[in-house]
This record gives C-alpha cells, structure tokens and sequence, in this order.
C-alpha cells in the first residue's frame, strides 16, 4: 500500500519553479553545445571565441582563413582553433 504525503502549496511551488529554471538551462546548455558542433562561425562568432574584437577579425581574416558569402565573412571553426593555438607556449612546472 502506497502512503500519502502532505506538502505545503508553497514548497509545491517552489519545486515547479526550480525545475522550470532547470529546463531553461538545460534548453541554453544544448542550444551552445549544438552550435559548438557547427563548422562555420560568423565575424561576431569568431570575436566571442577569440575575445578579440570584430574589426580585428575583419582585420585578420587572412590569418584565420576566410570564405566571403554574398558579402558575408565565414571561418571555419577548426581553423579559428588551430590559429588560437598556434605557438602556444606552456611553461615547464617544477
């Protein structure tokens, strides 16, 4: 036999919204995730990965390599990567 538990309306509540704000972030989680899985990124894309500023993507697009779409500048992420990468030094630790 199954019992019966009593909860306060207000605890009810509460746990409602706590799984809402939960889906929310599990709904945001995924969306980056899927775009993280996309090959090509935009100027202000390339910008939010590198923390360099757009006119410096636009200034540098020759380094990261480039593909000019109906006026539209793309980057291939692996190679947005591999620049960011490139001469990367790791200090030795003792």
């Amino acid at each position: 036999m199954n019992g019966l538990t009593v909860f306060e309306t207000e605890a009810v509540h509460e746990l409602l919204a706590e799984l809402r704000s939960l889906r929310l972030r599990a709904e945001e989680m995924h969306a980056e995730l899927k775009s993280l899985k996309e090959p090509y990124m935009t100027t202000s894309e390339v910008a939010a990965l590198t923390r360099f500023g757009e006119k410096w993507v636009q200034d540098n697009k020759e380094k990261l390599g480039f593909k000019n779409v109906g006026g539209n500048l793309r980057f291939k992420r692996k190679d947005v990567e591999a620049f960011m990468n490139e001469d990367y030094f790791i200090a030795k630790r003792s």
